[in-house]
C-alpha cells in the first residue's frame, strides 16, 4: 500500500503559490495537538479570558473535566505551548510561550468566523459581528502581528495585511 503525504494526494504537481514541497502536511501536525478536544479552549481560556489558574478554567468551561484539564495542560505544556508562570503553594498560573504566541492568530480567525458564521450559538441576540465589534483593533492588530509572514489572502476575504485589516474594520465580513 502506497501512503501519500497530504500535496501528494491533492495535488500531483506543486501549486505555483507553494515555495516548497512538504514531507507531511503542516495542518495535521498542528491538529496533532491543537486538535484534541478541549486544546484550543484551554490556550483560549489563558490568552483570550486571562483564566490562567485550573479551577478559574474549569468554572468558564463547562463540560471540561478536572481529569482532562489536567491532561490537556500536561499535553500543552510539553508540546511547548504553555508553561507555568507562577507556583505558589496550592495553585499555579499558567502563560503562553512564544509557540503558545503565534497560535493566537488560530484563534482570533476562529473567533472571526464563529461571530460571523455561528451567531445565533455565539450572541444573544444572534446578530453576525465583524471582529473588530468582538475585539479591540489595537488588540486585533497585536494578534495578526504574530504572524511572521503573511499567509496567502483570499479573493473574498483580506483579513491578514495592515490594509485589510481597515476593510475589516469597515465591513461585516462581506455582508
Amino acid at each position: 500500500m502506497i501512503t501519500y503525504t497530504c500535496m501528494e494526494q491533492r495535488h500531483r504537481r506543486r501549486p505555483p503559490e507553494l515555495k516548497v514541497d512538504f514531507a507531511g502536511c503542516p495542518v495535521q501536525a498542528t491538529m496533532g495537538v491543537l486538535g484534541h478536544k478541549w486544546a484550543l479552549l484551554v490556550l483560549r481560556n489563558i490568552a483570550l479570558y486571562r483564566a490562567v489558574r485550573f479551577n478559574d478554567m474549569l468554572r468558564i468551561t463547562p463540560g471540561l473535566t478536572k481529569r482532562v484539564l489536567s491532561m490537556r495542560l500536561r499535553e500543552l505544556k510539553n508540546d511547548g505551548l504553555i508553561e507555568v508562570v507562577e507556583r505558589g503553594q496550592n495553585f499555579s498560573r499558567w502563560g503562553l510561550t512564544e509557540k503558545g504566541n503565534d497560535a493566537l492568530p488560530v484563534l482570533m480567525s476562529m473567533v472571526g468566523f464563529g461571530s460571523k458564521w455561528y451567531a445565533e450559538k455565539v450572541f444573544s441576540d444572534k446578530a453576525p459581528r465583524p471582529l473588530r465589534d468582538v475585539f479591540d483593533e489595537s488588540y486585533i492588530r497585536k494578534v495578526l502581528g504574530n504572524l511572521t509572514a503573511e499567509p496567502p489572502v483570499s479573493p473574498r476575504l483580506e483579513v491578514w495585511s495592515e490594509n485589510s485589516l481597515a476593510h475589516v474594520s469597515n465591513t461585516r465580513f462581506g455582508r
